[in-house]
């Protein structure tokens, strides 16, 4: 799979900018990213002391939600549930530096719009597996069965 164009990075975000005017935007976006991915949404919760608290976690579910339509828009397609298999299939132990390399507008996104290093970190890690998704085009680092 081609790599997401800046382009696409900046109407996505422009676009829930907007929507973000909606004071229950963030809070269905967010419902619909646990909801399509239950295990995501709890790899997340796991590691809410790491992140600094259940906030945090919001945010990381929130900034996956983004890149998820990233990905859509980009691809055409819905992203398929990230699995736990798939989340350890895109650990890395640089999951920033690994999204830069093969995403590098999902990469500046994070950098210029989360604060928090833990944060950025895990929604790379998020980022990753959703690149990784066979339908996606992307290749998971061992096969999800």
């Amino acid at each position: 799979m081609a790599e997401i164009p800046e382009s696409t990075v900046a109407a996505v975000v422009a676009e829930i900018s907007q929507k973000m005017a909606n004071p229950s935007f963030a809070q269905v976006a967010i419902g619909t990213f646990v909801e399509r991915h239950p295990d995501a949404g709890r790899f997340v919760s796991l590691q809410a002391k790491e992140l600094g608290g259940s906030e945090s976690v919001v945010h990381v579910i929130f900034h996956a939600q983004v890149i998820s339509e990233c990905f859509r828009q980009h691809t055409g397609n819905e992203v398929p549930t990230l699995t736990f298999a798939l989340l350890d299939a895109a650990t890395r132990p640089d999951p920033l530096a690994a999204l830069g390399k093969s995403e590098p507008a999902l990469r500046d996104y994070l950098e210029a719009n989360v604060d928090q290093a833990p944060v950025r970190t895990s929604v790379a890690h998020l980022a990753l597996a959703m690149r990784g998704v066979p339908n996606l085009g992307g290749r998971p680092k061992k096969p999800v069965r």
